[in-house]
Formats: C-alpha cells, structure tokens, sequence
C-alpha cells in the first residue's frame, strides 16, 4: 500500500505548487479533486499545454494519481441536471486520461440524497448509475462512488445493496472509513465488508459529541483509530494507494494552511503504517 494526499483540501494552491509540495513531503501519490471552488482544476481551465506540463510534473516527482474526486453528488432527481453530470464525468475522463492516471483511470464522485430518503430514491440509484456504467464502459474508466455520513447511502448495507444491484465492475466504491465509523461500525467489520467492492479510498478522522453531533477533523486528532485500520487493509487484501482527505469543515476556517495540514497528516498515516508493521510499496 502507498500514501496519497488529495487536493481537495488546497482548495487555493494550483496543481504546479501542490505536486512538487507533496512530493516533498514524502507522499507517493496525489489525488486532483477538481471542483469550481478549486483553482484552475476544472476541466475547460486546464488548457492541452497545461495537461501535458501536469502530466510532465506528475512524471518528474513520480507521483501516482490514484483517482480524480469530482464534486458533487450522482443523485438528482432532475433529468436535466444528470445529463450535464454525465457530460461533466466525460470531460473529467479525459483530464484523467491527459494527465496519465493508470488504465483504466478512476474518476469519485459522491452518491448524494439524504438518509432517510432511502427507500424513495434507491431505484433512482440503480438506474442513474446504470448510465454511469454505460459511460464508463463507452470512455473505459471505473466510477467510484462514495458512501457519506447523512446520505443516502451511509452504511456497508446499503452500500453492499446498491454495488450488488447495479452488478457493474465499472461501477465500485470510494470508501472513505471515517463515514463507516461514524455510522457505528466497526473498522475491521467495515473493511472486510467492502474491501471488495472498493476502487479508491479516502481516510479522515472525526470527533463525535454527546449530543450525537461530529466534527470532521485531520487525522490523529479525532477518534479513529488509523493504526486498525491500515492493519484491516493489508489484512483484507487491499494493496493499493490509502487517500488522505481534509474536510471542508477543516480547510474552510480561517487561518488553514494547506501545507501544514498536508504535512501533519502525512506523520499520522506514515506513523500508522509503522504501527501497524505495514510496509509501503
């Protein structure tokens, strides 16, 4: 397994500062969230020469790129809104593509809907991410769909439901624990479950409250522990990259720094690998 750091928290530095920065703090790999709050990651603002620099860049620091996260949610009850998230992914597909991810490169998104409306939308699901499928097969790439805490797919059962439904291999898991966690699971019980299912990761930490309420946090500063979990992916067979992720909640108060952040989650995730007596590679 190897560590990257994904680009959604540096919301505010370009891609040509955040790889080499990266690089240097010792990550393997770098995941590009591209989103309209992100400079310059869309992909009508990354122009045929700055994705072949990019690409250059990526090469030269020898950074891996596991997966592209584009924002926002598969679920919409709007027709119209879904065709012009399909366009959208066909346009992420081949930013991916430009920019050298591996074959066939991953594109995550998140599922959306809200929890309780489970039982109303869950056909929706399949049939929205059935056409994702088509278009995953027609550009060869692999759709990663995130489970989140409070939507409607927030669980290992729902999430086993849905992937067993829409029966697709272009069609897997962006598993990010912290949501399984926060659902009440536990980690090995969590990872063994949906391991196979999985295409991407994202790990992140969280405090919960007594009024049932939670903080998203940067990792070593909440609950989780990372040490069980980067045993439980070994152990479940996952040898792929791990995905540090800082929440929104994070990296939008004031006095952030993207650099630090990036560098203090690095020391937790390379200390739980040593913890856990995993070896990166």
């Amino acid at each position: 397994m190897q560590i990257a750091y994904g680009t959604y928290a540096m919301p505010t530095v370009p891609f040509e500062q955040a790889i080499p920065a990266l690089a240097g703090i010792g990550y393997d790999g770098v995941e590009i969230c591209v989103g309209p709050q992100h400079i310059g990651s869309l992909p009508e603002e990354v122009g045929v020469d700055r994705r072949a620099q990019l690409r250059r860049l990526l090469e030269k620091h020898r950074l891996g790129v596991p997966a592209l996260m584009v924002l926002g949610s598969l679920y919409t009850p709007n027709e119209e809104q879904h065709q012009a998230n399909l366009e959208h992914m066909r346009a992420c597909a081949q930013l991916a593509r430009d920019l050298g991810l591996r074959e066939p490169p991953v594109l995550a998104m998140g599922i959306g809907g809200a929890k309780d409306q489970w039982e109303t939308i869950k056909g929706d699901l399949v049939r929205l991410l059935a056409d994702y499928a088509a278009l995953a097969e027609e550009l060869d790439f692999v759709l990663a769909a995130e489970a989140h805490c409070g939507a409607a797919v927030y669980n290992s059962v729902r999430a086993v439901w849905l992937f067993e439904t829409v029966n697709s291999p272009r069609v897997r898991m962006h598993f990010d624990i912290v949501h399984l966690f926060l659902a009440g699971e536990e980690i090995e019980d969590a990872v063994r479950t949906l391991v196979p299912y999985t295409a991407h990761t994202h790990v992140t930490d969280a405090r919960r409250h007594a009024d049932g309420t939670f903080e998203l946090v940067l990792l070593g500063q909440g609950e989780l522990d990372a040490v069980r979990y980067v045993r439980a992916m070994h152990e479940a067979g996952w040898n792929d990259f791990i995905t540090l992720e800082v929440s929104a909640m994070v990296w939008s108060k004031p006095g952030y720094d993207p650099m630090t952040a990036a560098k203090w989650c690095y020391e937790q995730l390379s200390g739980a690998f040593e913890g856990a007596g995993v070896v990166r590679g």
